[in-house]
């Protein structure tokens, strides 16, 4: 047996509102998404910024490389953990200096110590210390996924001698995209039932209209004209 009219339209209207519903949660996440990775990049350039100045301030001087170690005017920059350290506390990131591609300095634990000695990835030295270039994207840093910016050090002589690496944790973003995510599903949820609901309230003679209440011309007999409608 075929479907009424009303449920024919009932079907129609729920499925209008759900396609509806459905494209908005998908724009809605998506946008909420972008805005999300921009501010994780955003803060990643900040907080490198800030990394930068702190070190400037704390040790003075150029960068330089000496007897194959890196310096910060006259301060090794080898295993100085004071260094990473402060920076690390300042800004609730993960922090590295490296001598060209090798980490000579992190708050970086792996297996318990600290992860020196370890090289960048290619993609990363190549944009960096090849390129002269900021690195700013995604990378898992012991089981843990971060907001990474790279910058090149450079010496008097504007050689580019190391990096300096900044790793915003990505926990906060990703508690928040889900966040978002669940909120935009269940609003889409909500106004789906909304629409089935006010369909089951809508009189038949309102699904009906222009079908069984369309005017109905009636004839009478004339005797000069033949019939005419009343």
């Amino acid at each position: 047996m075929g479907l009424g009219l009303k449920a024919k339209l009932t079907v129609f209207a729920v499925g209008i509102a759900l396609l509806v519903c459905l494209v908005a949660s998908i724009l809605i996440i998506r946008d909420m998404q972008i805005q999300i990775e921009t501010a994780m990049a955003e803060k990643s350039k900040s907080d490198l910024a800030t990394a930068l100045e702190i070190t400037d301030y704390m040790l003075p001087g150029s960068w330089q490389v000496k007897n194959g170690e890196l310096y910060k005017g006259q301060y090794r920059i080898n295993d100085n953990t004071e260094l990473v350290d402060k920076i690390a506390r300042l800004t609730d990131d993960t922090v590295t200096i490296f001598l060209n591609n090798t980490r000579v300095a992190t708050n970086i634990m792996r297996d318990g110590t600290r992860a020196t000695g370890t090289v960048a990835a290619d993609y990363v030295t190549e944009t960096v210390l090849t390129n002269g270039n900021l690195y700013i994207g995604e990378a898992e840093v012991v089981g843990e996924n971060y907001q990474t910016c790279y910058a090149p050090l450079k010496d008097d002589s504007g050689n580019i001698i190391g990096m300096f690496y900044i790793g915003v944790s990505k926990k906060l973003a990703d508690q928040l995209r889900h966040s978002f995510t669940s909120i935009a599903v269940l609003s889409a949820r909500i106004a789906l039932l909304f629409a089935l609901a006010g369909t089951c309230f809508i009189p038949l003679d309102t699904w009906s209209i222009g079908f069984d209440n369309r005017p109905v011309l009636c004839w009478k007999k004339n005797s000069k004209h033949g019939k005419t409608p009343r």
